[in-house]
């Protein structure tokens, strides 16, 4: 079937359909350039979900940007958005892993993957187990260390102990054959976002790094070994500019690595302005560190 053609732009937006290597079926989105080369982007979601459509991120001025310069651009979207209580961090990996090998599929030979938010210790982790040499580049937008790691940064040593005491109670509940039982965590973020899920999801999501399979953009930084960015608003309320410093600290083996500020820019792809000048400098790295190549 082919991609329809969006009005006004020299791309095509398709609704496209992978299967992870444990038969677990995934959708994604992807925005074709009309003269497509052999390089792609990815873009892994940010959120225990993962979810491909959030509303508070506008990814397009990032796909028309990266079109407009001859990349494709595909959005991936996690299992967890399909069972989200019940998800396991790690099988974010699978999941990548599908959307990659659909990519190369397509005459992809040339891909680069971004992370937002949550979506960088998960594109770190793929990264460090897999070690596709078809990954050119990367890029963590927004993100965090892990969720652990960034809450020690914003909250109180109130909040902390909170989170300690529900992360033992957790961990109790798995070592008594209880890991399905529900576990939640009151105002995780300012203005009231809470998580609900079972045990054993509060301890792959939200878990300590001595925890294992807990997220960790630091743990695996050491192991990306191809030309990174971070890329960080000034103003992110979320993941507070620290943990820019951290992740990008973490990149000891990339052989290109930079950190990008977004001023004024908070933790979201804001539709608007906001949204255009997170683009404006990412596809400004890729075309510097990952151009395109017309041959495919």
């Amino acid at each position: 079937m082919t991609a329809p053609n969006i009005p006004g732009s020299q791309s095509s937006l398709d609704l496209i359909l992978v299967e992870a290597e444990d038969q677990v079926a995934l959708n994604g989105l992807l925005w074709e350039p009309h003269r497509a080369g052999d390089s792609l982007v990815v873009m892994v979601p940010g959120g225990t979900s993962g979810a491909a459509l959030y509303p508070a991120h506008d990814y397009s001025p990032l796909a028309r940007a990266l079109t407009e310069n001859g990349y494709a651009f595909l959005l991936s979207n996690m299992r967890a958005s399909y069972n989200n209580p019940y998800s396991e961090y790690a099988d974010a990996v699978k999941d990548i892993a599908a959307f990659v090998a659909y990519s190369k599929s397509k005459g992809y030979a040339r891909i680069a993957i971004l992370g937002i938010s949550l979506g960088g210790p998960r594109m770190a982790q793929y990264m460090a187990e897999r070690n596709d040499p078809a990954v050119k580049a990367v890029g963590f937008i927004a993100s965090i260390p892990s969720p652990y790691l960034e809450f020690q940064v914003r909250s109180s040593d109130a909040d902390k102990r909170r989170l300690e005491e529900t992360l033992k109670h957790a961990r109790q509940l798995v070592a008594d054959g209880k890991a399905q039982e529900p576990v939640a965590f009151e105002n995780w973020f300012p203005g009231g976002v809470s998580f609900m899920g079972t045990a054993k999801f509060m301890i792959s999501f939200f878990g300590a790094p001595r925890d294992p399979g807990a997220p960790s953009s630091i743990k695996y930084g050491p192991k990306i070994r191809v030309p990174a960015f971070v890329i960080h608003g000034a103003k992110d309320e979320l993941s507070l500019p620290p943990n820019a410093q951290t992740i990008y600290d973490s990149l000891t083996a990339s052989p290109q690595r930079d950190l990008i500020w977004v001023k004024g820019a908070s933790h979201y792809l804001t539709p608007g302005p906001l949204a255009e000048s997170y683009a404006r400098p990412i596809v400004d790295w890729l075309v510097t560190n990952f151009p395109v190549s017309h041959q495919r």
